[in-house]
């Protein structure tokens, strides 16, 4: 078993933890949230791969899309592109896209996956009570926290860029209509 999984030690539980996630990712489960039901996202503090603090206050007043992702899971490979493209169109002053890692393996290694895929959007790497405290329980999940700070959109699998312009519009809608400032 070892020399068939790259000469790493693995533990059965933590193999079918890895299988379970992969499986649960492929299925697209999509938790809308309605005004009643939106919540305040969980603030963090992180350091990006780049060295640089990012934390989810400090975008307040734009809309964020996190992703949670980790180099072992492929359908988070599928996402990643899409984040990429949504990134260069749109991110900036309005909209923050960041991916949170959670992987276990040393950011060196994520950050050599992250160049050959050629992401340039904020990764950070995220401990997994964070994905618990934003009921992220496959991956990828993308949440998308309005500009006021709470819960808009929890997905659970791969978004399509269509779907993901949707969600944004949506929330450039809401907020025109609310006469808050618009983001995305």
């Amino acid at each position: 078993m070892r020399g068939l999984l790259g000469g790493r030690r693995f533990t059965a539980l933590s193999i079918a933890l890895a299988l379970l996630t992969a499986v649960l990712g492929c299925f697209d489960s999509s938790a809308p949230v309605d005004d009643a039901a939106r919540r305040d996202a969980p603030d963090f503090e992180l350091v990006r791969l780049d060295g640089v603090p990012v934390s989810l206050a400090e975008h307040h007043g734009k809309t964020v899309i996190l992703d949670f992702w980790a180099t072992w899971c492929a359908p988070c490979e599928v996402q990643m592109p899409v984040l990429q493209t949504l990134w260069e169109n749109r991110g900036g002053e309005d909209l923050v896209v960041l991916g949170l890692s959670l992987d276990t393996d040393p950011a060196d290694d994520v950050i050599e996956w992250l160049g050959k895929r050629e992401i340039s959007y904020p990764i950070a790497i995220a401990e997994q009570q964070l994905a618990i405290d934003y009921g992220a329980w496959a991956y990828p999940t993308l949440v998308v926290v309005d500009p006021t700070g709470a819960i808009y959109k929890v997905h659970q699998g791969v978004l399509s860029r269509p779907e993901l312009e949707d969600v944004l519009d949506e929330i450039q809608r809401e907020f025109s209509a609310k006469g808050k400032a618009p983001s995305a």
